[in-house]
C-alpha cells in the first residue's frame, strides 16, 4: 500500500511504499538492524530478538524468513506464552493416536508444520521448564517425538526466538534452562524502542493516521506541529504499538465531536492523550545545578515508582499485564510496588 506523508504546516503529499514486511523507517539504528537481518538471513544460525514490548519482533522475524533460502517454505509462528503446559508437548511436537485421553488420530505438530522453514518462537522466557528441556533436545540433534510415539522423527527448521524478558535473569531464578538459553542466542539481536529511532516516530505516526483516514472514510487526517512534537517527546513505552494505539484512537475522538469527514481533520495535542508529566518534569530540572542530584538510591526508586504507575495506567490497572510490559515477573512486581509504598 502507500502512504500520503504529510504535516499540517506541508499539506504536500509524499507517495511512501510499504515493504512487505511493515517494517517503516528510515533511522540509522533501524537501517543498522537491516542489514544485520539480511546477512542474517545468509545463515542458518538460531536467532534470538530482544526487545520491550510493542517493538515489533514478529515483523523483523518475518523478515528474516522471507529473505532466507527458506524464504519459499512454511513461518510457523508460537505464542509460548499462550501456551498451557498440559497441552504444550502435543501443539509443539504432535502426538499418536491413543497417546493420552481424546488423542483419536495422529497429530503433527508445530515443528512438522514447520519442517524445512522456520519456527518462531514468541515469547520463548514463558515455556514451561519440562518443555525447555524437549526442546533443547530438538535443537541439539535435529528430531522430534511425538507424544506416544515409538520412535523419533527427523525435522530440517530455523529457529527464531524471541522474549521482551532478560534470559539471565530468569536462568539465575531457575525459570529458565541455562544450556537452552545458550543454545537459542547464538546470536542475539536486540530490536531498537521506538525512542530510539527519532524521526521515525512521525513516519509511523502519519502512516497509522492514513490507515485510520481510509478505514473512517476521511478527507484528510493531519497532524498539527503540535501534535508531531508531543509524539517526539513522548518515551514510548508500549512502542510501535503504542503508536497505532494512539493514533486510532485519536482519529476516532476527533470524529466523534463532530467534525465532518469532509473536512480536513487535524489532531492536536490533546486528542492523543499523552500522559506528558515525566516530559514537565524533565524540562523543570535544572540541566546543571548541583542542587538537581539526588542520592543514586532514591533517583532509582522514584524512577521505578513512575515506570510502575505508568505501566498500570496503560494496562488498565492489570497488573500481570503491567508486569509483561515492564520485563518483570507479577510476583516480584508486587514486592516492589509494596516496598515502593504503591500498594
Amino acid at each position: 500500500m502507500t502512504t500520503r506523508c504529510q504535516g499540517a504546516l506541508n499539506p504536500r503529499r509524499v507517495e511512501m511504499t510499504a515493504p512487505l514486511d511493515g517494517i517503516l523507517g528510515q533511522s540509522a539504528v533501524l537501517q543498522e538492524l537491516l542489514d544485520e537481518l539480511a546477512l542474517l538471513a545468509e545463515t542458518q544460525l538460531p536467532v534470538l530478538l530482544l526487545g520491550e514490548t510493542g517493538v515489533g519482533k514478529e515483523l523483523f522475524a518475518r523478515r528474516l524468513h522471507r529473505l532466507s533460502q527458506r524464504g519459499n517454505k512454511p513461518l510457523v509462528q508460537v505464542n509460548c506464552a499462550a501456551l498451557p503446559e498440559a497441552l504444550a508437548e502435543s501443539e509443539l511436537f504432535g502426538h499418536v493416536k491413543g497417546a493420552f485421553s481424546g488423542a483419536t488420530h495422529d497429530r503433527a505438530g508445530r515443528f512438522d508444520a514447520a519442517n524445512g522453514g522456520t519456527l518462531f518462537l514468541d515469547e520463548v522466557g514463558e515455556l514451561p521448564l519440562s518443555i525447555q528441556a524437549k526442546l533443547l533436545r530438538t535443537l541439539e540433534n535435529g528430531e522430534i517425538q511425538r507424544l506416544g510415539a515409538d520412535r523419533p522423527l527427523h525435522v530440517d527448521v530455523r529457529i527464531i526466538a524471541a522474549t521482551n524478558r532478560h534470559l539471565p535473569d530468569r536462568v539465575r531464578d531457575g525459570l529458565f534452562r541455562a544450556d537452552l538459553y545458550h543454545r537459542l542466542s547464538v546470536y542475539p539481536l536486540p530490536i531498537p524502542a521506538l525512542r530510539e529511532r527519532g524521526e521515525d516516530v512521525l513516519l509511523l505516526a502519519r502512516h497509522f493516521a492514513e490507515l485510520n483516514r481510509e478505514r473512517l472514510g476521511l478527507h484528510d487526517l493531519q497532524l498539527s506541529p503540535a501534535a508531531q512534537q508531543a509524539l517526539l517527546e513522548y518515551a514510548w513505552p508500549g512502542n510501535v504499538r503504542e503508536l497505532e494505539h494512539v493514533i486510532s484512537r485519536a482519529a476516532l475522538k476527533q470524529l466523534s465531536r463532530g467534525e465532518p469527514r469532509s473536512s480536513v481533520i487535524r489532531l492536536e495535542p490533546h486528542a492523543l492523550g499523552l500522559d506528558t508529566a515525566a516530559v514537565a518534569v524533565e524540562r523543570a530540572m535544572p540541566a546543571s545545578s548541583i542542587e538537581a542530584f539526588q542520592p543514586l538510591a532514591v533517583a532509582v526508586d522514584e524512577c521505578q515508582r513512575w515506570n510502575i504507575r505508568h505501566a498500570l495506567e496503560h494496562c488498565a490497572g492489570n497488573w500481570a499485564s503491567a508486569a509483561r510490559l515492564l520485563g518483570v515477573d507479577a510476583s516480584n512486581l508486587h514486592k516492589l510496588a509494596r516496598r515502593l509504598k504503591l500498594k
